[in-house]
């Protein structure tokens, strides 16, 4: 029966988040580097967008800059090994900047090094997570007077989590 199996899914939910909380604290053991992403979860397709209503208290509409379309929904916030074992995540709705929400999916499971895309870009971003002893590194645009990136194969580090 199909209400007995969701029943007992949701009896299992405590002993899978306690299994899955080993497995990262053994895959974050001495690891020093992690990646930091955004990817939108859209609930309906564009069209729609203004007239949808699943998950109407949570979901909204947000800006997809790699497509260039709005879209609504959520945005996944992850943060991965460069292994590309996803360390920890969290679900909010497609509005929410990817900035403010990089020190609560870094909190848990941190990294010291964190690798990050355009999204993260933001002098009080880098001076916030900077006291917590956290360097966070993104690329840098044509008119910062950052010098540029000296962390050996960016780029390709940063695919990894594009995979996922």
């Amino acid at each position: 029966e199909y209400s007995r199996f969701v029943r007992r899914c949701n009896a299992l939910l405590p002993s899978i988040q306690v299994i899955r909380q080993a497995l990262v604290f053994k895959e974050v053991e001495g690891m020093s580097v992690s990646i930091i992403d955004s990817f939108p979860i859209p609930l309906c397709q564009p069209i729609r967008n203004f007239k949808s209503k699943v998950l109407g208290d949570y979901a909204n509409v947000g800006y997809n800059a790699t497509n260039g379309q709005y879209f609504y929904g959520c945005k996944c916030h992850a943060l991965v090994s460069e292994s590309g074992y996803v360390i920890d995540y969290t679900i909010t709705p497609a509005s929410m900047a990817d900035r403010s929400m990089t020190e609560e999916v870094w909190s848990q499971f941190g990294t010291p090094t964190v690798l990050g895309d355009m999204g993260y870009l933001g002098q009080s971003l880098h001076d916030r997570l900077e006291l917590k002893g956290i360097d966070l590194i993104t690329p840098v645009r044509k008119n910062m007077k950052q010098k540029k990136i000296l962390f050996p194969n960016f780029s390709k580090r940063r695919k990894v989590i594009e995979r996922v």
